[in-house]
């Protein structure tokens, strides 16, 4: 059975990893750093 909060979670990480590719390859730091930061946040959770 699939676990819901976990799979929004799952997502949520892979939205901000293509948002993550995008800052840098736009050379967006801030932007960057603001997303690992998140990142690290839902990986705390996974």
């Amino acid at each position: 059975m699939a676990m819901p909060q976990r799979d929004d979670t799952i997502e949520a990480i892979k939205r901000l990893d293509v948002l993550l590719e995008y800052a840098v390859m736009h050379d967006d730091e801030e932007e960057a750093e603001r997303i690992r930061e998140e990142l690290r946040r839902l990986m705390d959770e996974v």
